[in-house]
């Protein structure tokens, strides 16, 4: 049997000012270097908050979520969860990235990151709803 994952969940504030040429950057910075780490993931981003889970493994995930938390294009950094699991929900994405931009499309979506990125902290209730809503994906 192999060694479980660790499966990381945040949300963060993007930084005022941040635009889509930057978060394009994040997106390619995030490909290239999960990659390499075997990282695998997803980044949902809407005009206020980033919400990103990460899974690979333990020691390169939380690095990973250190440079994250230190970097100012995210702000106000909360954990939602971190949980050990036996295979990865995202295996052929090293960072995929779902921009949130259309009202209509995405209004729901949007509203439940909204919500959620108004808490500062996250009960394991909370991290299964997120869970949920990235299953869905």
């Amino acid at each position: 049997m192999s060694e479980p994952l660790l499966q990381l969940t945040y949300i963060s504030d993007v930084a005022p000012g941040l635009g889509s040429e930057q978060i394009a950057t994040i997106h390619q910075q995030a490909e290239r270097n999960n990659q390499r780490l075997g990282i695998t993931g997803v980044l949902l981003v809407t005009s206020r908050h980033f919400l990103q889970l990460l899974e690979g493994p333990a020691e390169l995930v939380k690095t990973r979520f250190k440079l994250i938390a230190a970097d100012p294009r995210h702000q106000s950094v909360r954990l939602v969860s971190e949980r050990l699991v036996q295979q990865r929900q995202f295996p052929h994405w090293q960072m995929g990235l779902k921009r949130l931009l259309d009202q209509d499309e995405h209004a729901d979506l949007q509203a439940v990151i909204h919500l959620y990125g108004q808490q500062q902290q996250f009960s394991e209730q909370h991290a299964d709803a997120i869970a949920l809503l990235l299953k869905s994906l």
